[in-house]
């Protein structure tokens, strides 16, 4: 870990209108199974951070990592934990190379337990999302309430297969710079600051000198593929919830017009918004996306004294 991780939160809050962020640190717990999970902890204070202060939990999406969220929780101003998923970020790559929601909720659990979260929201992008409902399903009693985000379990199957077999063929990269300009053409954003800090972040220096991702799917090997699951199965999981959802969903994203009618018909107690934004609305509309989960908590009851911020040009 660079001790550069956190240099630019200052920046990050400056952008948000927050004068005294969150703290930010970093935290790495072994847990069984599955091996260490690295965490980025937002506290009030500074280590040691008070025991059981997180009140939000954010979970990245396929091929990222903790990171994604940090101006979003910057701008939620609550003591909270990023996880770098299984296989993600600085967190341990599982042998089998399984990362469905299922294998690895028992992993994100006993992580929780171990940095001391409290029962309170989980808000998870994308396979964030999925592995979201699952732990709701396993632990409801840790889940107070529950955010996805740009993610209905009826995303086509086939696109999450293709999504994880492009990660596991991207080659490395000269320097960040071709990172961003890979992403680019790749459509995954047009912001170049945006996109360079992320690259910043999800990768490393290879063993050739070039730079590689730090998530595991590149590094399988010939012959080798990993698992991300069905993500149909959270259907389940999220028809059962008893704690108020709400979906944010990109207007250029992966929840489709179609797939919202649909996921509002299936669970007609949700609430969605909408934001301008391609899929990684956490990264791409972290301001709109921070609204709208401070303003669904404090309408739930669920963020006691924290006030409804200004209206957005999100559409619900």
């Amino acid at each position: 870990m660079h001790d550069d991780e956190f240099s630019d939160v200052p920046a990050l809050a400056a952008a948000s209108g927050v004068t005294e962020p969150l703290r930010a640190s970093r935290q790495v717990v072994p847990t069984v199974p599955g091996g260490d999970v690295s965490a980025i902890r937002w506290s009030r204070t500074g280590p040691p951070v008070p025991a059981r202060e997180a009140r939000i939990t954010y979970l990245h999406g396929l091929g990222i990592d903790a990171h994604s969220f940090d101006q979003t929780a910057i701008a939620v101003d609550e003591p909270a934990v990023a996880l770098d998923l299984p296989g993600h970020g600085r967190s341990a790559w599982r042998a089998d190379a399984d990362y469905a929601a299922t294998t690895t909720a028992p992993t994100v659990l006993a992580a929780l337990d171990a940095l001391d979260v409290p029962p309170g929201i989980v808000v998870g992008h994308s396979l964030g999302a999925i592995l979201s409902a699952r732990l709701a399903a396993l632990a409801p009693e840790r889940v107070t309430g529950l955010v996805l985000v740009d993610m209905s379990p009826d995303f086509a199957q086939r696109a999450v297969d293709r999504i994880a077999r492009a990660l596991e063929a991207e080659e490395p990269f000269s320097d960040l710079d071709e990172v961003v300009d890979r992403a680019i053409a790749a459509r995954v954003g047009d912001d170049r600051p945006t996109l360079l800090r992320e690259a910043r972040h999800t990768t490393r220096l290879g063993a050739d000198g070039r730079l590689v991702r730090r998530h595991h799917f590149p590094h399988l090997g010939v012959g080798r593929s990993a698992s991300v699951g069905r993500f149909a199965d959270a259907w389940p999981d999220l028809e059962q919830l008893d704690v108020p959802l709400l979906l944010v969903r990109g207007d250029r994203g992966y929840v489709s017009p179609k797939l919202h009618q649909s996921f509002a018909e299936r669970l007609p107690d949700a609430t969605i918004v909408t934001v301008a934004s391609r899929h990684a609305v956490q990264t791409q509309a972290p301001l709109p996306l921070a609204a709208a989960i401070r303003s669904w908590a404090t309408t739930h009851g669920l963020s006691d004294g924290v006030e409804e911020p200004p209206s957005t040009s999100s559409e619900p």
